[in-house]
């Protein structure tokens, strides 16, 4: 009895019985659960009066099992059982299904049989099962809206499962809506029944229909609340009726109001009270007629209360409507007032309360007369009569209410109105009013004050908790819960009283940490776990606390029972191949005890399936493979084996997987679950061969080719084959489309006839295709499919090779590739009808050159055979072309029509080309960007962030190979072995994200990779990135939906990026905040509040719109990725179905422009409409942008000339409207051009607008062609010869001026049009200073002006301009020489002048000029010498061209030695004897060269002559030129006298067109820990070819972090911008914080035009460092008290500022002191240790050693922790190499062992004691020296070594042995005055003798540790040398010396000087930081043979 009362405790058992559920109309109960069977049962009770409604759903995605009332029908999917069922009696319902048969069954009697059609039969359920409605599921096959159940349904069982029991919700698996226990009367009701309103939110809903412009509305009522909602009807686009009832003035009188308006009705409560009698439109209305109801019953008990009928008419359009009040006016008799009460207090009925207005004295009554009766008493109180004890009342009189003897007593619940119905009388037969009769009831309210109550904790039956021994389990709110309706959950408070002596409580937040308090938040949210860890038995008191009041202590006992559980249920599972079975309970179950407690129970899978995959379906409803499973997604349908394995079995072989159960801490043995798979095998019912006859074309039926699956039915349209390989001389067609390789059709396509063999070529009799079957369950082993071809095509000799061409190259077509002939040798000829994609054909011509660059659409046999036919391929990385031809004789005729059925001497060629690819292509970057990661956190490295593609096509891209080299913030290691390092991976590793970095150092960092395809190599940068977590938008485009449609939100709408370690993408969620207004958001067609990153990469997200006129949007969520989260929102804009038809393109009309110019681009230009944008909507995108000019906007008129030239890349219709858009032409010699544009208006695009532009030259363009003549003929020189290529120039009139006549002929009736050129003479003179000068001292000569009367005989001007006159200079221009005078006219002369310099004038003056004649002297054989009339030079801008012409060079003045008759018969000709260095001059369409360097003066004034600047950076440039006079007649050759020779300087205006280049290849710069450090140009330096300097500028984007830049004179100021020259003059500095870590600051670099260069400069901090070079033990000689210490035993250095070190003592002392001359310290300098000032003084002299502790520091850092050892040197020698024979025992000698010394030292006898005794023979003595007997022996003395009477006795036979003996003698001396000290030495080594000296510790607390060679380190006597290089900086490596280790003899500190010591100490101070780091910072123990250097 004891043990059964225990197991109820535990889990007392629900009663097992089926509940009786009301389902009130829009009620459901919805159970997630997966299932596939092919068997079903189903059995329901229900009952209702309802003929439409939903009774239970099987919802699958395709599939499902519907169980429907309709009509009064009970319909099953397609079975419809015609028997009327809503007759309000119990139906029972049963559904069977098994394989194909369905069954339905009502009331065990009527039974309904049918066949389903097809071969599945397996009821796949996906969603779960639902009774009574549908809630939210929104799949395909209830699109139509099901009718909610109204009624009572009892006993859901599906296949065994209890659907609605237990009747509570779950979350995640269970839902509960408006559903009630029982069988409610309301569903039975009749027609008279009245309908009580209980509560606030109660409501009945009746069919919607549509209301005219009037209807009416009937009812009786009774009220029980003073207000509240009575109708409400919606009306379209927001309108509503709604009538309430009001409580006016607080008046006892209530008024109805009918509202009708617009917008949405949001008042307060429903109506509370009963309603009866109701009618719409004279139709009566009950709850037989309602479609869902809420918190109403059937039925009122106060049914003689209904007084009014009320009917109201209800205008819809005009809802002016007037109502009867309910009640009369009573003339204010009675006056009521509401009672104020406490919650759970008491208040009196006062006269305020109530009042009767009657006047007592004058109708004789009193007040004890009238009576007051309660007819509803008050609902959450009492009224009691105020007497002792307490009486409830019923009725009271007036006079009781004047005395206060009425109390209202509330009853302390958490309703804040009540009220109680009471009828006023008079105990008189005076007739006083009809109202005191009785009769009428009155509502007397009540309002309750709210108080705070204490909370109060309910815990469960027993006050149980069960848990499991030594286990932690979930606190819930079921368990214990607090109830406190005036408190807010999250503010109570729950306290832990007293010590648990059987666990704690914990939070999941802190696991491990006790607790005592918890708020009920926490126990809400499941955070709060009780730990069992001691007594079986045992309690917890709890209190709860709500900031004011606490509750009373509760108490929950704690049991905790003991585990144990076996396997019940193993039978395993039975399917076909290639299908999926639901692992059921029934299947796999186990069975845990005590069975009552909830234990989790786990499948552990520990050998997975062999042909399949267990899968359990996850929270997202998809299916994914596990390793592991648990006991509750077995139950919930959610775990399947599927069977993957898709070939053929030949054997019979079963599945199965293997697994261990898992229960908390338990794990069982191994067990098995067979699976047995019904193997199946496909069967070819037909396979019959193709015959091709007179047609090319034929189709295959099912008589050719027919397949199914052994043993099961398989629909045609399944039935799948693919092909393996294609016929040889044809190919297959689907629907007349040519397939490819791995294409598909299906069995039904072959019996519809839609898959075709097509011949193409002919070349044999047979042709056949592999292909495999495949269907969902399957794949077959491959077949072949034969074609016999038996046509007349065997008239034709067909070769037809593919041919072999390399990447890129081209290869002859020959008759051994393709050719096609007859026996009777016809010609024939070749169509192409399919040119090559990849490549061209070329036809060649006999030299072997191409005659033209298309495809040759025609080629005949003759073209073939003389090898004239080529393919050239496009060297693109294709691997395969084809063309297509038809081949025809000449009798057949090109062109002729194809007739299908006969085709006479004519073939469709398919020709195929290989192309062999090339390695030619290096592998290009894909992904270029920085890789971030949490700082000190690891991150897979994948293909989103770091990615190469090889352009050969045939390169596998995984194959990639990736080198790194050194990472300096971090490693990249294996991601399944994080102690794997990489140095070497694939890309394919990136793409399985096998490649993991762990970031450690430095937040920024770089390395190198090599990325190689094996042939070639690129490298690239890796820059690392570390930061705090964090969470981003990477896009946020919005979205454009249509209004009302739906539309994918997908990556490209959406998308985030983190730095943090997610493998996964569903690990980032987007939670929705606020959802949108006019839409929804579905995932995978479910209303859903968050969705995942992988949701969108699926496109399982999508946006529906609610059709609605708002077409603006959004939606706010949040991403959570790790633990960081971003709020953000995405903009959804809605477009009309108007505007989804495309933009209408109106005018696109060509372009005329003027070279050199701009036009505006008008709208009749081009204009683009539609009718629901604007012109601003309409948006045009330059696609392709115009090659001799391009595209401006500007913003207006106003702007049009200072606008920025920049092409504008998009533009709209309105700015075209408005005259904005212009086309700028810029590149001269140029006729036409054209740019493409995409338009689109939001939604629509419109691609590839062409428009051209047609330029006007500014020069004729003139095209001229050679002509043959015959010897002896002529010809007419026609338009051909002659062409003007502009169309503009048409219409013109030109005439063509011959300047040189033919040598061999001449030109009959031309017209010689000869240029004359009226040359004017231009002669200046300067004026100078000799000529005119003023001086004034207070004045510049800038400042003296010149103002002149016009002179009479010239002008003056100024040297730059010659032919424009001035009146005014100054004397600067005279002094520059700038002042010219150009005479005309007179000879004689002049002009006035006045000087004034702002404020004074001189006098007026006359300035004469007298004109001279020009004088030419001839001398003998110099040539006549003349001044060009004008030589300038020119000006170019560089890279440019300019136009060099008469008015810059001009040599026509040559003519004027020549009389004026024999002029015409010379011309002028120019010859460049030197060329211009940095360009090329151009005379027509040539260039000038050497070899052909002449022109014409008529050129120059004509045309003139073009240079073109090379665009390099020089300055100027020239070229040389000899001019000579020729005759017209003869061939101009230039003479060798009368020439003249002259250079034409030209200036060239710089253009910035250089951008800066860093030179600098590392950006770092080493500065000492708190020190400044100069940035010089050999760590910065950036150069422009453009720019100085100092025109070069730096601007810091972000400072260092670890300091700032200054400018040298003032360091103290941080700066922000400096320029390259103050870099390399040596200004700027870093001046560092004095903190540790290295830093960076980010910079960009301008010349002040081109784009800023952005880089990252490194600043690396060498930290100061203190290290000790010597620590050598200090040794002081037995005997002595003093020994000096020096800096050969102890020796520091630092790289600091401060070189003054340190030492001081941190423990004192034992056995010494040590003193500085006199003076006994603790403290000293190494300066002491340098000058040998520093001694250790012993004062014990017991002692044999010491230890100094000591620490040492400089002003910038510390050492800690450091010894230096004291030891005493015993004074004893003994031998060294001592060889004895092993034929009788050795005599020892004082030569041995000398202690004589000592012995002298302190006059004793030493004794020796032997500690360890010799391993191979003994130490002996004998008595006296003759004696000879041998005596072993431990102790000896020094005369016994000096009498010979100490011997060692070796062992006989050791012959051979190496006697590497060891053995220690402690010398024991005789106390003396002297001293007393015990000496330890090593002895005598038989073989050979090792010495050994202490090893120092070094301790360093910094990580730049100098270590030096350790000198006291155990050596053998062979020393290897090792020469040992310091790691010094670059710059001393040269200087640096080299040390060599040797013999330890060597190392003795006397051998090193203290000059060479203090050298080497410093040559460490200079170690190159980044070498710091390999020095060793402790010295690691030595090994055998290992040795210090």
């Amino acid at each position: 009895l004891l043990e059964i009362r225990k197991l109820d405790c535990i889990c007392p058992l629900s009663v097992l019985m089926w509940p009786l559920v009301s389902f009130y109309g829009d009620s459901f109960v919805e159970l997630i659960k997966a299932e596939a069977s092919p068997q079903t049962s189903l059995q329901l009770q229900f009952r209702t009066s309802k003929p439409q409604g939903l009774l239970f759903l099987a919802a699958g995605k395709t599939d499902y099992c519907l169980l429907e009332l309709h009509s009064g029908y009970v319909q099953v999917c397609f079975v419809a059982r015609r028997s009327q069922l809503n007759d309000s009696a119990f139906r029972l319902v049963e559904l069977h299904h098994e394989q194909d048969n369905v069954t339905l069954v009502i009331d065990k009697n009527d039974r309904t049989s049918t066949k389903m059609p097809g071969i599945l039969y397996e009821l796949n359920i996906d969603y779960g099962f639902y009774i009574g409605g549908t809630g939210k599921l929104d799949v395909p096959y209830i699109a139509g809206a099901l009718p909610g159940f109204r009624g009572c349904i009892d006993g859901v069982s599906f296949n065994q499962l209890d659907i609605l029991m237990p009747l509570r919700p779950s979350p995640g698996f269970k839902n509960i809506h408006e559903v009630s226990g029982g069988c409610s009367d309301e569903f039975f009701a009749g027609e008279e029944v009245s309908i009580n309103f209980f509560s606030s939110r109660s409501y009945i809903s009746f069919p919607s229909r549509n209301v005219d412009d009037e209807g009416i509305f009937e009812f009786t009522l009774q009220t029980s609340a003073a207000s509240g909602l009575l109708l409400y009807h919606p009306g379209q686009a927001g309108d509503f009726i709604a009538m309430e009832m009001k409580n006016d003035d607080n008046i006892r009188s209530e008024v109805i109001k009918l509202i009708s308006r617009s917008g949405k009705y949001t008042r307060g409560r429903s109506f509370k009270g009963c309603l009866r009698n109701l009618k719409a439109n004279s139709e009566k209305k009950s709850l037989k007629n309602v479609l869902v109801t809420k918190d109403i019953s059937a039925g009122c008990e106060m049914q003689s209360s209904f007084k009014t009928n009320l009917s109201l008419e209800m205008a819809v359009k005009n809802p002016a409507v007037k109502a009867a009040p309910m009640f009369e006016d009573k003339s204010h008799l009675l006056v009521l007032s509401n009672l104020i009460v406490l919650e759970g207090g008491q208040a009196s009925l006062e006269s305020k309360h109530i009042k009767v207005n009657l006047d007592f004295q004058k109708l004789g009554i009193s007040q004890s007369q009238i009576i007051f009766d309660i007819k509803e008493p008050p609902s959450h109180g009492h009224l009691k009569l105020n007497i002792q004890p307490l009486q409830e009342v019923n009725t009271f009189t007036m006079q009781d209410v004047w005395q206060g003897k009425i109390l209202y007593v509330h009853d302390g619940s958490e309703d804040t109105y009540d009220y109680f119905d009471f009828s006023i009388s008079i105990s008189s037969e005076k007739i006083v009013s009809a109202y005191l009769e009785g009769n009428e009831q009155h509502m007397f309210s009540i309002t309750v004050t709210p108080v705070n109550d204490a909370p109060e904790i309910k815990l469960p039956k027993l006050n149980l908790l069960c848990i499991l021994e030594n286990s932690k389990k979930r606190l819930t709110n079921r368990l214990i819960k607090v109830q406190d309706n005036d408190t807010d959950s999250v503010d109570i408070r729950l306290s832990v009283l007293g010590n648990l002596s059987a666990g704690y409580l914990e939070n999941s937040g802190h696991c491990g940490t006790p607790i005592t308090t918890f708020t009920n938040e926490d126990l809400n949210k499941g955070t709060i776990f009780f730990v069992h860890t001691g007594v079986k038995n045992s309690r917890i008191i709890l209190r709860a606390n709500d900031g004011e009041k606490m509750s009373k202590a509760v108490v929950l006992r704690v049991m905790a029972v003991s585990l144990d559980y076996r396997v019940v249920n193993n039978s395993g599972i039975n399917l076909l191949q290639g299908v999926t079975s639901l692992i059921r309970p029934r299947h796999l179950a186990v069975e845990t005890v005590p069975q009552e407690l909830k234990v989790r129970v786990r499948y552990e899978i520990t050998e997975p399936p062999h042909f399949g995959q267990v899968q359990r379906q996850n929270s997202k409803r998809v299916w994914e493979q596990v390793n592991s499973f648990s006991q509750l997604s077995l139950q919930r349908g959610c775990v399947r084996y599927y069977s993957t394995f898709k070939h053929i079995q030949l054997e019979n072989v079963t599945d199965h997987f293997k697994f261990k159960v898992s229960t908390e801490n338990r794990i069982s043995e191994e067990h098995t679950f067979p699976i047995e798979v019904k193997w199946l095998r496909y069967s070819l019912l037909k396979h019959a061969p193709l015959e091709i006859e007179k047609s090319q074309k034929k189709y295959l039926n099912s008589g050719n080719l027919f397949a199914v699956i052994v043993d099961l039915e398989v629909p045609e349209d399944e039935i799948h084959f693919k092909l393996l390989s294609l016929p040889k001389n044809g190919q297959i067609l689907l629907n007349d489309q040519p397939l490819k390789n791995g294409s598909v059709f299906s069995q039904k396509d072959i019996t519809d006839q839609k898959v075709a063999y097509e011949l193409i070529q002919y070349h044999e009799d047979y042709d056949s295709f592999r292909f495999l079957i495949s269907t969902k369950y399957l794949d077959s082993n491959s077949y072949d499919f034969e074609i016999c071809i038996k046509s007349d095509f065997r008239n034709i000799i067909l070769t037809n090779n593919s041919l072999n061409v390399t990447e890129g190259e081209g290869e002859l077509i020959t008759s051994t590739k393709l050719f096609v002939q007859t026996p009777d040798n016809k010609t024939f000829e070749y169509e192409v009808i399919q040119f090559p994609k990849h490549g061209k054909l070329k036809l060649t011509n006999f030299s072997g050159s191409l005659e033209n660059n298309g495809n040759p659409t025609t080629f005949t046999n003759k073209d073939i055979t003389d090898k004239c036919l080529m393919y050239v391929h496009d060297d693109s990385e294709t691997t395969f072309d084809e063309f297509l031809v038809r081949a025809f004789s000449r009798e057949s005729g090109k062109g002729t029509e194809f007739d299908p059925e006969v085709e006479p001497l004519s073939v469709v060629i398919r020709f195929c080309i290989s192309v062999q690819l090339k390695n030619d292509e290096k592998p290009v970057r894909v992904i270029d960007k920085i890789f971030d990661i949490v700082r000190n956190g690891q991150r897979l490295l994948t293909l989103a962030d770091l990615c190469y593609h090889d352009p050969d096509s045939d390169f596998d891209d995984g194959q990639l190979l990736y080198i790194r080299r050194g990472i300096s913030n971090g490693d990249l290691v294996l991601t399944n072995d994080t102690l794997h390092r990489l140095y070497r991976f694939k890309q394919v590793d990136l793409d399985q994200k096998q490649v993991l970095f762990i970031h450690h150092g430095a937040d920024f960092g770089r390395f190198v990779l090599f990325v190689t395809d094996g042939k070639h190599y690129t490298s690239l940068l890796l820059e690392i990135n570390a930061t705090d977590p964090y969470v981003r938008l990477a896009n946020n485009t919005g979205l454009l939906v249509q209004k009302g449609k739906e539309e994918t939100i997908s990556t490209a709408n959406l998308s985030s990026i983190t730095n943090q370690d997610i493998r996964n993408d569903h690990e980032v969620t987007y939670e929705i905040l606020s959802f949108p207004k006019y839409g929804r958001i579905y995932v995978n067609n479910v209303l859903m509040d968050s969705f995942t990153q992988l949701d969108l990469i699926k496109g399982h997200v999508t946006y529906r719109h609610d059709d609605s006129s708002n077409l603006i949007d959004t939606f706010n969520f949040t991403i959570r990725a790790g633990g960081v989260h971003l709020d953000a929102g995405l903009q959804i804009r809605v477009y009309l179905e108007s505007q989804q038809q495309p933009p209408r393109i109106v005018n696109k009309n060509s372009l005329l422009v003027e070279e050199g110019k701009p036009v505006k681009i008008s709208k009749g230009k081009l204009q683009v409409v539609h009718e629901s944008s604007s012109p601003s909507e309409i948006v045009f995108t330059v696609r392709q942008l115009p090659v001799q000019g391009y595209i401006w906007k500007f913003s207006s008129e106003e702007s049009y000339l200072s606008s920025d030239q920049r092409p504008a890349l998009t533009f709209t219709q309105q700015d075209v409207d408005e005259g904005k858009v212009r086309y700028v032409q810029t590149v001269s010699d140029q006729l036409e051009d054209h740019f493409f544009l995409d338009v689109t208006n939001g939604v629509r695009t419109v691609n590839g607008i062409e428009i051209s532009v047609d330029i006007i030259p500014r020069m004729i363009p003139f095209e001229v062609q050679n002509f043959t003549v015959f010897e002896g003929g002529s010809k007419a020189l026609v338009e051909d010869y002659l062409k003007i290529l502009s169309r503009h120039f048409a219409g013109l009139s030109c005439e063509f001026i011959l300047t040189e006549q033919p040598k061999h002929r001449y030109v009959e009736n031309s017209r010689i049009f000869l240029d004359v050129v009226l040359i004017n003479y231009l002669h200046f003179t300067e004026i100078t200073v000799d000529d005119l000068c003023a001086e004034d001292k207070d004045s510049s000569p800038s400042q003296l002006v010149y103002s002149i009367t016009l002179p009479s005989n010239g002008h003056l001007a100024l040297k730059s301009s010659p032919n424009k006159s001035i009146l005014t200079f100054t004397q600067a221009h005279i002094i520059e020489g700038q002042l010219v005078f150009v005479h005309h006219g007179a000879m004689s002369g002049g002009f006035n002048f006045q000087v004034t310099d702002g404020l004074n004038f001189a006098p007026r003056q006359i300035f004469s000029i007298t004109a001279q004649m020009l004088v030419i002297s001839l001398e003998v054989n110099k040539g006549l010498g003349i001044v060009f009339s004008f030589l300038p030079g020119a000006i170019v801008q560089e890279g440019g061209r300019v136009l060099i012409n008469k008015t810059n060079l001009d040599a026509s003045n040559l003519l004027i030695k020549l009389p004026d008759v024999q002029r015409s018969m010379y011309e002028v000709w120019h010859q460049v004897l030197s060329l211009p260095q940095h360009g090329m001059i151009v005379v027509g369409e040539r260039n000038v060269t050497k070899e052909k360097p002449n022109f014409l003066q008529y050129v120059l004034d004509k045309f003139g002559i073009t240079y073109i600047h090379d665009n390099s950076e020089s300055l100027n440039d020239s070229f040389t030129f000899a001019v000579w006079l020729n005759l017209k007649s003869k061939p101009a050759t230039k003479p060798h006298s009368e020439i003249l020779e002259e250079m034409f300087n030209i200036t060239v205006f710089p253009v910035n067109d250089q951008s800066p280049e860093l030179k600098t290849k590392r950006l770092h710069l080493k500065v000492l820990q708190g020190d400044v450090s100069m940035l010089g140009a050999e760590n910065l330096k950036v150069e422009d070819l453009d720019n100085a300097p100092a025109e070069l500028k730096y601007t810091i984007v972000s400072n260092p972090n670890n300091d700032y830049l200054a400018m040298k004179s003032n360091l103290n100021v941080s700066i922000k911008d400096f320029t390259q020259a103050d870099v390399d003059s040596g200004k700027v500095w870093f001046v560092q914080d004095g903190s540790s870590s290295s830093g960076v600051f980010y910079f960009s670099v301008t010349d002040g035009k081109h784009r800023p260069l952005y880089k990252l400069f490194s600043l690396d901090v060498i930290p100061i460092a203190l290290v000790l070079v010597n620590l050598t033990n200090v040794v002081l000689p037995q005997g002595q008290t003093s020994v000096t210490i020096t800096d050969v035993q102890l020796s520091a250095i630092t790289n600091g500022k401060s070189t003054n070190t340190m030492y001081e003592i941190t423990q004192p002392l034992k056995y010494g002191h040590l003193m500085i001359g006199n003076e006994q310290v603790t403290k000293f300098e190494q300066a002491d240790l340098y000058s040998g000032r520093l001694s250790y003084h012993l004062t014990n002299l017991s002692a044999s050693s010491e230890v100094l502790e000591f620490m040492l520091f400089t002003a910038e850092g510390n050492l800690t922790g450091q010894v230096l050892n004291i030891t005493a040197k015993p004074l004893l020698q003994i031998v060294s190499d001592l060889q004895i024979s092993n034929q009788a025992a050795y005599k020892f000698g004082s030569s041995d062992l000398d202690a004589s010394e000592l012995a002298n030292l302190t006059n004793s006898n030493p004794r020796f004691e032997v500690i360890v005794p010799p391993s191979h023979g003994r130490i002996v003595k004998k008595r006296f020296v003759n004696d000879t007997v041998l005596e072993d022996t431990q102790v000896f003395t020094q005369a016994d070594a000096d009498n010979g009477v100490l011997l060692l006795d070796v062992d006989t036979n050791m012959t051979g042995i190496d006697l590497n003996l060891w053995y220690i003698i402690i010398p024991l001396v005789l106390v003396s005055v002297l001293l007393i000290v015990a000496v330890t030495s090593v002895c005598i080594l038989l073989m050979c003798q090792k010495k050994k000296k202490t090893k120092p510790v070094v301790k360093s607390q910094t990580d730049a540790i100098l270590s030096s060679a350790d000198q006291c380190l155990e050596r053998s006597l062979t020393v290897p040398t090792v020469t040992v290089t310091p790691l010094l900086k670059e710059a001393e490596r040269s200087t640096a010396s080299t040390f060599v280790a040797v013999k330890h003899e060597q190392l003795l500190p006397t051998v090193v000087s203290p000059a060479t010591e203090r050298y080497l100490k410093n040559s460490f101070l200079h170690l190159d930081p980044e070498m710091i780091q390999y020095c060793r910072k402790t010295n690691p123990t030595l090994k055998h043979n290992q040795y210090w250097v």
